[in-house]
């Protein structure tokens, strides 16, 4: 008989088979050597697979894949724009689904529409995928652990990759508008899903953003709030939220207008000026 698991060591092992496209027995042995964390787990999977010595034929595959991509005959080492588009075309991955940053967090993109040799190659390399047809079937395992709500690793790394994407090139911070968007896809059903039956969550953070914040995002903003939106999923009532927390100025303002303008607890005193963050 296969040994009796948990129900969240389930949901791990389901996690791991997701996002790394292994079998279950797989999953169950690197989780165990992993005290059954799942980020762990799935990092040291690739981490191993990379390091394995049976590479250089995918490697060669993937080059080829990849010189059939390049779009400028100066560069041999990036694909730009109207290549990535291409290459993102024959994955049946759009442009505007939150899977297309699954993708680009997979070769390591510098920013959107641009890979680089070595990411792409490196990337794929380590999970074991040389053609197009089995990066479908990789995506087609990675899509649904993005919405996972038993593990958010694999979303989170993708969310952490959003922010170098998203970044203008030379600068550290996304403008407001561009990260509204972005948050729009990521926070949606389909990656992690900031909203509850009772609490509309990501449209109030940009119902506050819009109303009270003029600066741009940078990125201890960015990862932060993913952490508030975990939390803040689980605990509605935000009693995890402290003043003497190290949360971003930006969230202790939200997490006031919440509580004052949505009727999450009483307003103490009247309106302040937003302070710089």
């Amino acid at each position: 008989m296969p040994p009796a698991y948990t129900q969240s060591q389930k949901s791990a092992i389901q996690q791991v088979v997701n996002f790394t496209n292994c079998d279950r027995t797989t999953a169950a042995r690197i989780l165990k050597s992993a005290n059954w964390n799942a980020e762990q787990a799935i990092n040291g999977y690739f981490n191993s697979a990379a390091s394995a010595a049976p590479t250089k034929p995918l490697e060669a595959n993937l080059n080829k894949l990849f010189d059939k991509y390049l779009d400028n005959p100066a560069e041999k080492d990036t694909i730009g724009i109207e290549g990535t588009m291409q290459y993102l075309e024959a994955l049946d991955v759009p442009l505007d689904d939150i899977t297309s940053f699954a993708v680009l967090e997979v070769v390591q993109s510098p920013t959107m529409g641009e890979m680089t040799r070595k990411g792409f190659v490196e990337g794929w390399t380590a999970r074991g995928v040389d053609t197009i047809d089995k990066q479908k079937a990789a995506i087609a395992q990675l899509r649904p652990a993005l919405s996972d709500p038993s593990s958010r690793a694999p979303m989170k790394k993708v969310y952490k990759h959003t922010f170098i994407l998203g970044r203008p090139q030379g600068q550290k911070a996304i403008p407001l508008d561009q990260a509204i968007e972005y948050w729009r896809l990521l926070f949606s059903p389909a990656g992690l899903n900031w909203a509850s039956g009772s609490t509309p969550w990501l449209d109030w953070w940009i119902e506050f953003l819009e109303s009270k914040w003029k600066r741009t995002v940078n990125k201890d903003m960015w990862d932060q709030l993913f952490n508030f939106a975990e939390q803040s999923l689980k605990d509605e009532s935000l009693n995890f939220w402290s003043e003497d927390g190290a949360w971003p100025g930006v969230i202790d303002e939200f997490v006031e207008w919440v509580r004052t303008d949505k009727g999450r607890g009483k307003k103490e005193g009247g309106d302040e000026d937003m302070e710089d963050y």
